[in-house]
């Protein structure tokens, strides 16, 4: 199904997986590959949240597949716990998961997720 990826629609796509919350079942973030584009994008977190996906580009998610769904998660663990709490979330732009550095950059349509240093 055709979708709207800024100013351009996507018409190929493929849900590579799909993250639940485990205290509300009904927030669930799926995880699509936009190979036209070269990322992996985020659906759900904007619709659950008000915030902007997480967009990882595929040189990054391919090699890694299982560590970078991980870190999704983490940051989906993050948004829920402040959702949950009624507290306020912001994006960080640096952070860690286990011996990996992470960013996130702040683009029109997303945060690009990408290695730290």
């Amino acid at each position: 199904m055709p979708e709207s990826f800024g100013d351009s629609e996507v018409s190929q796509e493929m849900i590579i997986a799909t993250i639940g919350n485990q205290n509300n079942p009904a927030q669930v973030v799926e995880i699509v590959h936009l190979p036209e584009k070269e990322l992996f994008l985020t659906r759900g977190i904007s619709t659950h949240f008000n915030l902007k996906e997480i967009a990882v580009p595929q040189n990054l998610m391919l090699p890694a597949i299982q560590e970078m769904t991980g870190v999704v998660s983490y940051l989906l663990e993050r948004i829920a716990t402040a959702d949950d709490f009624k507290l306020p979330f912001r994006y960080e732009p640096e952070f860690q998961v286990g011996e990996s550095r992470f960013t996130l950059q702040e683009s029109e349509d997303f945060m690009m997720l990408e290695r730290g240093e």
